[in-house]
C-alpha cells in the first residue's frame, strides 16, 4: 500500500522563524518498507506570531510550531492541523520543561515565576500531593488501567476507537517511519474526582519522564522546591481534562496522590 503526506510547518525557535514545506511517500508490503520525497504542489506555511510573555524569564529553548498536513492512504484521505509549544526554562541548577498544544503563555509564565523563587536543594516529597494536568499527561503511558479515547484517525486513516489493554490503532509520526501500534488520546478514570485544593501542587517536570518516578517542581504554600514523586497510589483524578502532545496524545487531569 502507498501512503502520501504533504504539508507545511512554521517554527519559531528562540527568536528565529523557520518555514518548511515537505511532501513524501511511504510504501509497505509485508516486511518491506521504504520512503522517499515526492514533488507536490506548493503549500504555503501557516502564519505564526512570536510569543510575547508578560514577565521576563530565562529560557534555553522556546519553540512554537504550527502545521498543516494532508494525508492519503489507499482511498482514504484526511487532513490535520497541529500546534505545539515546548519550553525549557532555567534558574540556577534547575530546568523546568513545559509542553502543550496551544500558544497560551499563562501556564508557562506561572512556572517561570515559581521557578525564580525555587530552592535549589531537592526535598522529600510531601505525603500527599496534586500533580498538574501537564505532568499527569506525561506519566499516563507508564500507568496501568488507562483507556484510549475515541476520536480522530490514526496513521492508516482508520478511526481511533475507544479501547483498553490492547491498542487497535497505529501511530505515524512521519512518512519516513513505519507506523507502530500505540495508544491514542490516553486518559485515566477514577471513582473519586474531588481534588483537595490545599495540598502541595507539582506544576512542572524537571526532567523527562521515563518511569513512575518523576522529578517535579512543587509549590507548597510560600515554598517552591524540587522533589521526586512516585506515581503509585492514586487517590483521585480530576474531572477536567486537557489534551497534551505526548506520544500519540494524552488527556491530562489533576491527579491526587
Amino acid at each position: 500500500m502507498i501512503y502520501r503526506k504533504q504539508g507545511s510547518v512554521a517554527r519559531w525557535e528562540n527568536g528565529t522563524l523557520i518555514r518548511v514545506t515537505e511532501s513524501g511517500v511511504a510504501r509497505e508490503d509485508g516486511d518491506f518498507f521504504e520512503s522517499f520525497p515526492e514533488p507536490a504542489p506548493d503549500f504555503r506555511p501557516p502564519l505564526i506570531e512570536a510569543p510575547n510573555p508578560a514577565i521576563a524569564f530565562t529560557y534555553e529553548r522556546l519553540i512554537l510550531t504550527e502545521g498543516y498536513a494532508e494525508h492519503e492512504y489507499g482511498d482514504r484521505r484526511w487532513s490535520e492541523r497541529t500546534r505545539r509549544l515546548h519550553a525549557s526554562i532555567t534558574h540556577g541548577r534547575l530546568r523546568a520543561l513545559v509542553d502543550q498544544a496551544h500558544f497560551d503563555m499563562t501556564h508557562l509564565e506561572r512556572v517561570a515565576h515559581a521557578l525564580q523563587r525555587a530552592e535549589q536543594t531537592e526535598r522529600e516529597a510531601p505525603k500527599k500531593i496534586v500533580l498538574a494536568p501537564n505532568i499527569t499527561a506525561a506519566v499516563l503511558p507508564f500507568l496501568a488501567n488507562t483507556t484510549q479515547t475515541a476520536g480522530g484517525v490514526d496513521g492508516y486513516g482508520n478511526d481511533i476507537l475507544q479501547a483498553a489493554g490492547e491498542w487497535p490503532n497505529f501511530y505515524r509520526p512521519s512518512y519516513r517511519v513505519r507506523p507502530v501500534r500505540m495508544p491514542h488520546n490516553l486518559r485515566l478514570e477514577h471513582d473519586v474526582t474531588d481534588i483537595d485544593p490545599d495540598l502541595p501542587r507539582a506544576i512542572a517536570l524537571l526532567a523527562p519522564v521515563d518511569s513512575l518516578s518523576v522529578k517535579v517542581l512543587v509549590v507548597d504554600g510560600e515554598r517552591v522546591y524540587p522533589t521526586t514523586v512516585q506515581v503509585t497510589k492514586i487517590h483521585a483524578v480530576g474531572r477536567e481534562r486537557e489534551w497534551y502532545p505526548y506520544g500519540a496524545g494524552s488527556f491530562g487531569a489533576e491527579l491526587m496522590l
